[in-house]
């Protein structure tokens, strides 16, 4: 039987992030600098922990 660790829970900066761009857009704020910068933060950490272009991160 193959041991798959399980994925970290997200710390909670990180549920702060998501919860912060969740309520932005479900209020329609998506055109402000709030919503960029959280949006942007969330996209880069997304990207540092699945990979790009397909890649799987190490």
């Amino acid at each position: 039987m193959d041991h798959v660790p399980a994925a970290p829970l997200p710390s909670d900066a990180d549920s702060s992030l998501l919860e912060g761009l969740f309520q932005l857009a479900l209020n329609g704020q998506t055109q402000g600098s709030e919503f960029d910068l959280i949006d942007h933060e969330v996209y880069t950490r997304l990207l540092s922990a699945y990979g790009v272009d397909g890649r799987i991160a190490a």
